[in-house]
């Protein structure tokens, strides 16, 4: 009697031990991505310092970077003053394109949605137009360097359309679809108006917002590096202390009001958030596009869609496509850098097609 008791509870326990092998089977999964990520960063990061004008062996750059008093001042300069900081720029401007991305087609229920979609990065762009090609700003008046003020007029701009979409999108009458649909015609609207900007800039200004709306991390420095973190990981806890409702977002739409979520309530925060991400890194690197589209997706693919992993490795995920971009930006053509903004969309307009093709198949 004892013995089919016993049988019995074991056979009825059996689906959930199932469920329990295949959850952890799926964590370990996860966290072995997580490690093949990091470890990929790691040594894209390495390879990013050590290439350049001058190419660094290995031992040099691990030497200089740990012992920087046992190699040469000029290689000292070369590491902290010239490459370090556009590594790091490329490793947290990376991170907060990827995760700005994938807040932002969370808050839009919208898998292409991303900082050019709203116009943010085109308005970040006008915003640096104005102030090359007329040089002159509020803030230029108190004596702040052009390039801050150039720094500080795409930020403003960029934070003015996202306000102008948050209280769009506050208004019951505006679906998300539409919201979407502002999002395309301000960024026709401010790429339309840079584009004037670029037919009355005289020959060095134009080179300049060439050289600016291609995205660059040639002239990035330490400031900006700071800038970019202190924005950047003080949002993060925000993000990550909301992970479980973005989960349930991105599953159940607005449908997760009924797990007691304040769906308008996240979107809107999800939505400034993001938009703040982006216009700070546009405003110090220039239009950079295709890392918030492309890392989302890629990272769905490799762990699905609990944001308590997907978030990090998002950010991870982006972080190591900036700095093979950075990479490839120097030995494409050696002697030459080509704006990152380049590189960016040759990596990204192809998964971008294979995503169109995928999605039209119902893949």
């Amino acid at each position: 009697m004892n013995s089919n008791v016993c049988v019995s509870l074991e056979t009825s326990q059996a689906p959930e031990r199932a469920i329990h092998k295949r959850y952890q089977a799926s964590i370990r999964k996860k966290i072995l991505v997580f490690v093949v990520l990091a470890v990929l960063l790691l040594v894209c990061a390495v390879a990013d310092i050590a290439i350049g004008s001058g190419t660094l062996d290995i031992s040099q750059v691990c030497n200089g970077l740990i012992h920087p008093s046992q190699v040469s001042p000029a290689i000292q300069v070369v590491l902290w003053e010239i490459r370090m900081p556009i590594t790091l720029t490329a490793v947290v401007a990376g991170l907060g394109l990827a995760i700005s991305g994938s807040l932002m087609q969370t808050a839009l229920a919208n898998q292409l949605a991303e900082p050019f979609t709203l116009g943010i990065s085109a308005a970040a762009g006008f915003g640096a137009a104005i102030a090359i090609v007329f040089q002159t700003s509020i803030i230029g008046l108190i004596g702040i360097p052009i390039e801050y003020v150039i720094m500080l007029n795409a930020f403003s701009f960029s934070l003015m359309t996202v306000l102008m979409i948050a209280f769009f999108a506050t208004r019951r009458d505006f679906s998300i679809e539409m919201i979407v649909m502002l999002g395309i015609a301000i960024h026709f609207i401010f790429s339309s108006l840079l584009g004037i900007t670029q037919y009355i800039a005289d020959a060095d200004q134009l080179q300049s917002l060439i050289f600016w709306s291609m995205g660059s991390l040639a002239k990035t420095n330490w400031t900006k590096v700071y800038i970019n973190c202190a924005v950047v990981f003080l949002s993060l806890p925000i993000i990550f202390f909301h992970s479980w409702k973005i989960s349930a977002l991105r599953a159940f739409g607005d449908n997760a009001i009924t797990f007691g979520i304040p769906v308008k309530r996240i979107r809107m925060l999800l939505l400034l958030l993001s938009a703040l991400i982006a216009g700070c890194i546009t405003s110090t690197i220039g239009i950079v596009g295709f890392i918030g589209l492309v890392a989302p997706h890629v990272t769905k693919i490799l762990v699905g869609e609990d944001q308590r992993f997907a978030l990090i490795i998002t950010a991870l995920t982006g972080s190591v496509m900036m700095t093979m971009a950075s990479i490839l930006s120097k030995v494409i053509f050696p002697g030459v850098i080509l704006p990152i903004g380049m590189v960016t969309s040759l990596i990204g307009v192809p998964f971008f097609l294979w995503l169109v093709i995928n999605k039209r198949r119902g893949i």
